[in-house]
């Protein structure tokens, strides 16, 4: 189960704590979907590179705390198995039927970028797994990008960390010096429960397209709870699709890895919170074909 690969360190004598921290475990049809509060740390267990660090965000403005980036979502430990799973000589657990090649996860010798970063989870797994050149982005609010950059400080090795940039993004905004000479640079861009807010799927579409390379096998991973409503994520798809973004692959996995097929709407539209909180979407969409090629003729 997603939530047994993370820990909270408690204070062993706070049976409150400890039983707390449990109750997502002991009590699966409340299952805990976000981990940890905002300035405390956690730990991620990964089986492929060990304990990871996170010191959680704890945002001095009202715009900042308003982007949950101050807690680690379920979204963002799937990704991060995912990628770490890559690296492994046994499929890993959580790479299911619906995508059997774990190829499709690797990112070795990649240009990865992390949009809405967050902790910087799924990006600091990436440098560990081989990347060549990771960037982890969030909103431009200082205390988010410092909390990045100590989470990069502790938990990668100091002779990858030339290879790491922390960078502040507003979604859309790409006229700034940093969306200018990275533009299609990117052979794989990560976006980890990014999808609740529907005002901004356009803006997020864009930076994605912007940033993605022309390469024939770049993609962009998309990884997403139910937890905010099927009604606000399920949109963004069409928005991708009309900004210039088509769906590789696309399906529906919980907690404890099993599947099912995508819908945008499933049960007339009254899915319980319960149930919403141990499923995410798990998408790679790639630049739609035609506009590619038209594209690279352009260019030649």
């Amino acid at each position: 189960m997603l939530t047994s690969l993370v820990r909270i360190p408690t204070d062993p004598s706070s049976i409150e704590d400890i039983f707390s921290s449990a109750l997502g475990i002991i009590f699966t049809d409340d299952l805990s979907n976000q981990h940890g509060e905002p300035g405390s740390t956690i730990v991620y267990q990964s089986k492929q590179f060990g304990d990871i660090e996170l010191r959680l965000a704890n945002p001095d403005s009202e715009d900042g705390r308003k982007l949950f980036a101050h807690y680690l979502w379920n979204a963002g430990v799937l990704m991060g198995e995912l990628i770490g799973s890559a690296t492994a000589e046994d499929i890993g657990s959580f790479i299911g039927t619906s995508n059997k090649k774990k190829s499709d996860w690797a990112v070795k010798e990649k240009k990865v970028l992390e949009l809405g970063a967050g902790t910087g989870l799924s990006g600091i797994v990436s440098i560990l797994a081989g990347a060549e050149e990771v960037v982890l982005s969030d909103y431009p609010e200082p205390t988010i990008l410092a909390n990045l950059s100590v989470n990069v400080e502790k938990n990668v090795p100091s002779e990858m960390r030339s290879k790491v940039t922390v960078q502040g993004h507003e979604w859309g905004v790409l006229t700034d010096h940093f969306s200018q000479t990275h533009a299609r640079k990117f052979t794989r861009i990560l976006a980890a429960d990014c999808l609740w807010m529907p005002w901004q799927h356009k803006n997020l579409a864009r930076s994605m397209l912007h940033f993605l390379s022309n390469e024939e096998d770049a993609k962009v991973w998309i990884i997403a709870g139910f937890h905010t409503g099927r009604a606000k994520l399920a949109p963004f798809f069409d928005v991708a699709a009309e900004e210039g973004l088509e769906i590789d692959t696309i399906w529906e996995q919980d907690a404890n890895a099993e599947e099912r097929q995508w819908q945008k709407e499933r049960d007339g539209g009254r899915e319980d919170i319960s149930g919403r909180k141990k499923w995410l979407v798990v998408a790679i969409l790639q630049r739609r074909q035609v506009l590619a090629s038209s594209t690279a003729v352009q260019e030649e």
